[in-house]
């Protein structure tokens, strides 16, 4: 035979489980439209000199801003161009001369159209690039970076 202290420390004990944190679901689901994959590529970094004029995306940037030059392949032909704005992390992978920043990663921002590079190089800021290299912008001025939209869904 079951004891009444038997049914209410049963009945204590189950009260507790539900009303436990653990009992609830851990979190709720993320929305199907907000995941992404996060996309490396691969390319060369070099920089250009912004001499106070406003890059395609119309802001005029100081040369020490971290700011970023995408190949028209990203940017479109339209006005805006679809990436400005938007966050690149970049990482050094070495390569060139004077390069002494292999394993830095720098957060920019696209700021502007770089007609000359191809698909995955991107073209630096002065800021940008000093802070890749550790300081230097020594010619040939070029190195080999990974990098990838932060947070963004990329389309081309």
């Amino acid at each position: 035979m079951i004891g009444l202290d038997s049914i209410v420390i049963n009945a204590l004990l189950a009260a507790i489980t539900l009303a436990s944190p653990l009992a609830q679901p851990l979190a709720e689901p993320v929305p199907a439209n907000v995941l992404h994959k996060r996309i490396d590529h691969y390319g060369s970094a070099t920089f250009f000199e912004q001499n106070g004029a406003a890059g395609s995306c119309g802001q005029v940037h100081a040369e020490s801003d971290r700011i970023i030059a995408l190949a028209p392949s990203w940017q479109g032909s339209g006005y805006p161009p679809k990436y400005c704005g938007r966050k690149i992390e970049i990482t050094n992978q070495g390569g060139g001369q004077n390069n002494y920043g292999k394993g830095k990663v720098v957060v920019a921002t696209v700021a502007d159209t770089c007609p000359g590079c191809t698909s995955n190089d991107l073209d630096l800021s002065h800021g940008a690039f000093q802070a890749l290299t550790g300081g230097s912008l020594d010619p040939p001025g070029r190195f080999d970076i990974k990098w990838y939209v932060v947070g963004h869904r990329e389309t081309r």
